[in-house]
């Protein structure tokens, strides 16, 4: 029985340090649960103190914006007042503007009526209407065929214009306006007569005399020779005095060049000074072609002339004499005309006119 006793006392003692051992081992792993458990709360609890610190910062300023608001609210009174005259002055103007827009009205309606009662009181039929019309159209072509004609100097305008008034004259087909039609027609025949000027050719043919002149070769005297070799053998074979003179003798004469010519002088001139004869017949071109255009005739002949003469007396060649060809036949040519008078017509109008 002892024995028995003793086994089971000592498998109490194993159990129970085996009880203690796991014991032993389980109160970590709870302390470490614990303290995690522990630590979620800590960080919850700050979790909620900041959103509660975060809530009163937004009421907070909520609060202060209406007093922000009030405290700058006088700032905005200047602001306010403009705007408020600015409406006032563009009420202003918008009345003032429609006033007027009815006081316009107000005149063109009185301007209608008027218009209408003098056409009521004149009884003017469409063809009266019409003829009136042509006539006024009438007046505007034969100023404008005066115009061309006697200011202008355009022949071909003024008859141009004057067919135009004679077409309508005979879509009127009013025996009262025979005598206008016949004024017309001696007016055409006048205008007719007139010589034409080729002015137009005349000019082209100058600006292509113009393009050419760099073409145009100048009358040049002979080269110096140079006699520096001959110099140089001439001193190194004689030793004398006589030959040195007779060599000084000889470099005198080469400086000077002689040479006849029967027709116009010779102009010497080294390349350089070309450019001044070609300017020169360039500038003379150009104020004959100005004259030209101008219609003066004493100006285009004068520089004609004097272009001829500049291409005489320095330049050579075919070229100029084409070019002189040219300017001859150009003297023969008269550049202003005598327009006539085509005044009746437009006077008898007008005193017609004056008659109805």
């Amino acid at each position: 029985m002892e024995k028995n006793n003793n086994k089971q006392q000592a498998n109490t003692e194993e159990v129970k340090s085996q009880v203690d051992a796991e014991l032993s081992e389980k109160q970590p792993v709870e302390r470490s649960k614990f303290l995690l458990v522990w630590l979620a709360i800590v960080i919850l609890l700050g979790l909620i103190a900041g959103s509660f610190w975060f809530l009163q910062q937004q009421l907070h300023t909520q609060q202060l914006e209406p007093v922000a608001l009030t405290r700058n609210a006088p700032s905005t009174k200047p602001l306010e007042n403009k705007i408020t005259q600015l409406e006032q002055a563009l009420n202003t103007e918008i009345a003032t503007t429609e006033q007027g827009l009815a006081g316009l009205n107000a005149a063109n309606i009185a301007l209608l009526g008027k218009v209408d009662d003098l056409a009521k009181a004149q009884k003017m039929t469409n063809d009266d209407v019409l003829r009136s019309w042509t006539l006024a159209e009438l007046k505007f072509l034969l100023q404008s065929a005066n115009q061309s004609a006697l200011l202008a100097g355009d022949v071909d305008k003024a008859q141009a214009a004057l067919t135009l008034a004679d077409q309508q004259l005979k879509s009127l087909s009013d025996p009262r306006l025979h005598e206008l039609r016949s004024l017309i027609a001696d007016e055409k025949l006048a205008l007719a007569s007139v010589a034409k000027v080729d002015i137009d050719g005349l000019a082209l043919q100058l600006q292509s005399a113009l393009d050419k002149v760099d073409d145009l070769k100048v009358l040049m005297g002979p080269q110096l020779s140079n006699q520096k070799d001959k110099d140089s053998a001439a001193s190194s074979s004689s030793s004398t005095w006589q030959t040195a003179l007779s060599q000084a003798w000889q470099q005198i004469k080469s400086l000077v060049v002689i040479r006849h010519q029967q027709d116009a002088a010779v102009a010497v001139l080294v390349p350089e000074q070309r450019y001044f004869l070609y300017q020169n017949l360039r500038l003379k071109l150009e104020s004959a072609r100005l004259g030209l255009l101008s219609a003066r005739d004493a100006v285009f002949h004068d520089h004609l002339t004097s272009a001829e003469q500049w291409l005489q007396q320095y330049f050579i060649g075919a070229e100029r004499d084409a070019m002189l060809d040219m300017l001859t036949a150009m003297q023969s040519e008269t550049i202003t005309v005598e327009v006539p008078d085509i005044s009746a017509s437009l006077i008898w109008l007008q005193h017609y006119g004056d008659q109805q």
